[in-house]
């Protein structure tokens, strides 16, 4: 489309949990210098990943990449700290940086807290430990969930992910609108699940589900979808 002139990547990808390759990036860095493009690359979740599974920066794989590329980061996913509103844009190209320097600053938005950055400081620098610890659990819930969902609800088809806490699944067996889904599993069961529609494409077939939390409580939850996934077929 002659009229774009900025793509904006989610990597590692939600809702999917796709990492995407060394090559995927690379290629995407082809594409966007051929018709002048620049890439935004929200890497909000490249902290949370499966061992051996570990993300690759879009800015990292060439210079042609570094040089016509926005990175977005922040700590709010990885440490649970979304109140402190606070994120970082790293930008290698310096035009292009004076360029989003001038428009951040110009509508206010380079203003941190007085807790951003201090808080930033440290769950970067002290929760190393914790976060080795924080993807043992998400990939051990992921695990349990594709397991449950195999044994209990063959109906679901998982999409098999190694990034971020979220786990898409494929409903398209028992319904194509699971807004209508959610909905229902939330009034009968109290579950809070996310309908894929908003996410576009065939999404109307998907749900989102989060799984960082403690273990007992997911699999409170997880008996929840099952009934609720049952109460929604017999209506």
């Amino acid at each position: 489309e002659p009229l774009t002139t900025m793509m904006i990547l989610c990597n590692p990808h939600n809702p999917v949990g796709k990492v995407w390759t060394s090559a995927d990036l690379q290629h995407i860095a082809e594409l966007a210098a051929t018709h002048h493009v620049t890439v935004f690359s929200d890497e909000i979740h490249g902290d949370i990943t499966d061992d051996g599974h570990g993300y690759t920066p879009f800015a990292a794989v060439s210079d042609l990449a570094a040089n016509l590329s926005v990175t977005a980061v922040s700590p709010s996913k990885t440490f649970n700290v979304a109140a402190l509103h606070a994120a970082t844009l790293i930008i290698p190209n310096e035009n292009l940086r004076n360029q989003v320097d001038r428009g951040i600053n110009t509508d206010e938005l380079a203003e941190p807290n007085a807790f951003a950055i201090p808080g930033s400081i440290a769950a970067y620098t002290t929760g190393s430990q914790w976060v080795h610890e924080l993807n043992a659990t998400i990939t051990a819930n992921k695990q349990t969930l594709t397991t449950f969902v195999r044994q209990q609800l063959p109906e679901l088809h998982v999409i098999a992910g190694h990034a971020t806490y979220l786990v898409w699944i494929d409903c398209r067996d028992v319904t194509h609108d699971t807004q209508a889904l959610c909905s229902a599993i939330r009034q009968t069961t109290g579950l809070f699940i996310s309908a894929g529609a908003v996410y576009g494409g065939d999404g109307h077939d998907f749900v989102r589900i989060n799984v960082a939390c403690p273990p007992a409580r997911l699999q409170d939850g997880l008996n929840r979808l099952a009934a609720g996934i049952h109460q929604f077929e017999q209506a």
